[in-house]
């Protein structure tokens, strides 16, 4: 097979996979506080379910690797699919059996799978050939329509079997399923080939190089890349996890309008990558940066001083923004700012920021929600986003 068509098949399974695996994450953002509630023995701890689908993103994602060099990537994904559907299984039985311990067992499986599917956009940045920011944008894009479908089969199959949300999870369980067969056709030796840092003979003789996490912080482009990630992702799972509940309990909200608030995030999250597959070229990475930080700002001052459901919801669509903006320029300073032998040592490292995030602001959602006012929540994500602009341009010349 040649290289162009190689790649072109890698990139078009990517997608799909990123799209089966996003419209699954979907799913479990929409309802999974709310299941929390429900479950869990005190509102405090309704998010803790979400929590630790990023817990154990942190705690998988630097063994990815390793994992992979022992078993190739393609096995890999196949296995994150596998544990993808144990997880909703497990989520499943834990509404038709109101066990809280059982839904914590689903979403942990989850955050496994989210671990390694977070290594799609870096597969396909490995097999791109200088196209690297372009296939990382293909990959996300793919968002766009777990972004639409996604929240509507959640709402749809949790009124369609008793008790409520059973089969939304049941859902989870069936797109790992198909999560294991699309990438069950990925060209093992092509994306394999990446391992040893690139797709040539010359370079993958190169000996892999361990890079310890000082040395990593010690570079500019490490160093904000990374925090870039952690505030975008820290900012939106706090008001995302956050929202559903706050939505629901104070403004008493319909599911309708919950599932339109996800839809809107999403999209927020998604859409954006499909302009910059068009507008990357005349935007510089520190434009991005620049932008995503001005939107995120915008998104925290919306719902201060007017709450309502259409405030909220606007504040979910526009902290989406902020997020992919976000995501997609620290992702490109953390991939830039190591050597193709530092490769399989620095990726894992770097990919903490982005899941270390979302596990603090999931965490911190249901207490905050219980503890403090809306109107406060969205102030301590300014003051966060203010602090990360002084950090951010104390070394604005050495990105």
């Amino acid at each position: 097979m040649s290289v162009a068509r190689s790649y072109k098949k890698v990139i078009s399974l990517l997608m799909c996979s990123q799209a089966v695996y996003l419209s699954a994450m979907s799913v479990d953002m929409t309802i999974t506080a709310l299941v929390g509630t429900e479950l869990a023995p005190s509102k405090i701890y309704a998010t803790v379910p979400m929590v630790l689908i990023s817990i154990l993103s942190v705690i998988v994602a630097p063994q990815v690797p390793k994992v992979a060099t022992k078993i190739g990537i393609k096995a890999l994904f196949i296995i994150g699919g596998l544990i993808a559907a144990l997880g909703g299984t497990s989520s499943w039985y834990s509404v038709t059996s109101h066990s809280f311990i059982f839904l914590c067992i689903g979403t942990s499986c989850v955050g496994i799978y989210q671990a390694i599917a977070n290594y799609y956009r870096y597969v396909a940045s490995d097999v791109s050939h200088g196209k690297e920011v372009r296939s990382i944008s293909l990959i996300l894009s793919a968002g766009v329509v777990a972004a639409i479908v996604g929240p509507a089969l959640a709402t749809w199959t949790s009124q369609i079997m008793m008790p409520v949300y059973a089969g939304a999870y049941l859902l989870v369980g069936f797109l790992g399923l198909c999560a294991m067969f699309i990438n069950s056709f990925l060209p093992g030796h092509a994306i394999n080939q990446t391992l040893d840092g690139s797709s040539n003979d010359e370079d993958s003789s190169q000996a892999s190089v361990h890079v310890s996490f000082g040395s990593l912080l010690k570079r500019a482009s490490f160093r904000n890349g990374g925090l870039i990630c952690l505030c975008s992702c820290f900012s939106m799972a706090l008001i995302m996890s956050g929202a559903t509940i706050f939505m629901q309990d104070v403004l008493q909200s319909s599911p309708d309008q919950r599932m339109m608030g996800m839809q809107l995030h999403m999209i927020g999250m998604y859409l954006p990558v499909i302009m910059l597959l068009f507008v990357a070229k005349y935007l510089s990475t520190k434009v991005q940066i620049l932008i995503a930080l001005v939107i995120g700002i915008i998104a925290t001052l919306v719902s201060v001083f007017n709450i309502t459901n259409m405030t909220v919801m606007l504040t979910l669509l526009l902290i989406g923004v902020f997020w992919s903006f976000s995501y997609a320029s620290g992702s490109a300073l953390l991939t830039k700012s190591y050597a193709s032998e530092e490769r399989q040592s620095a990726r894992g490292k770097g990919e903490l920021f982005p899941v270390l995030g979302l596990a603090l602001g999931s965490l911190l959602a249901g207490p905050f929600n219980q503890w403090i006012t809306w109107t406060t929540q969205m102030e301590f994500v300014l003051v966060f986003i203010l602090l990360v602009i002084v950090l951010i341009a104390v070394d604005w010349k050495k990105i």
